[in-house]
């Protein structure tokens, strides 16, 4: 940990379970990156489908990423497992975790990254930041737009509201580490809560600068939810904090 204070390295993480219809998708979404350098780790979680096999052509062809790995489990160990394995490569300064069906817009990266180190002059507490995102149809179809909430630091024990994609200092990251695999729903949630706890705050870009995929497999359920709701009419800015669960060990 001691080389990241000097080095502008942005390390994405993308973990994946049998993703392989979206993870091209968003591996070309890191190499379209206007921010660099970048490392990009990929851990396929004991994977059935054609995920390995996706990946790794999408791997060959990020020719704009510095870095690539992957890692291919052999037992599945969960989202948070999967982290586990990954930070034992993270060399970065600043990190993200992008789920294997959703995309990151072009300037995601330099965006959040001039915005974390603004933010750090003022409040060196300050260690991540999160953005809105629009909510994109299995097909990639824009459906509407999903809305993050402020930061509020005693909010977050009560409800899950910062997105995964969110560009964090990795030493925060590390320090809140290892993650408890047995948690399967409410991911994200249990990862904020524990860098939150050791003293780090957020803040809220009011940008939609990542496209999160609703599909029936999402397994937080927000897909089913704003599918069900879009055939029904209802459009409109959703606030996502509340669609997402909070940390559970429940499958």
């Amino acid at each position: 940990m001691d080389d990241l204070a000097n080095d502008a390295v942005l390390s994405v993480v993308i973990p994946n379970h049998n993703y392989g219809e979206f993870i091209g998708a968003a591996i070309a979404s890191i190499n379209a990156q206007t921010y660099g350098p970048i490392e990009l780790i990929v851990v396929d979680d004991a994977s059935t489908d054609n995920s390995v096999e996706v990946i790794e052509e999408a791997l060959a062809a990020a020719g704009n990423v510095r870095s690539k790995r992957l890692i291919v489990l052999e037992r599945n160990v969960g989202k948070l497992g999967a982290l586990n394995r990954a930070l034992e490569h993270v060399t970065g300064r600043y990190f993200i975790i992008l789920d294997s069906d959703d995309i990151l817009l072009p300037d995601y990266a330099a965006r959040t990254i001039a915005e974390l180190e603004r933010a750090r002059e003022d409040d060196e507490t300050i260690a991540f930041i999160y953005t809105d995102c629009m909510l994109i149809s299995r097909t990639g179809q824009e459906l509407d737009r999903g809305k993050s909430t402020a930061w509020d630091k005693a909010l977050l024990e009560r409800y899950s509201f910062v997105p995964e994609p969110a560009t964090c200092l990795a030493a925060p990251v590390f320090e809140a580490a290892p993650y408890d695999s047995a948690i399967r729903k409410g991911t994200k949630h249990h990862k904020w809560k524990k860098i939150v706890a050791d003293g780090w705050n957020g803040r809220h870009l009011a940008e939609p600068l990542f496209c999160y995929r609703m599909h029936q497999g999402n397994l937080s359920g927000i897909g089913k939810r704003v599918i069900d709701e879009v055939e029904r009419g209802e459009r409109g800015e959703r606030i996502l904090s509340g669609y997402w669960p909070l940390q559970s060990t429940g499958h």
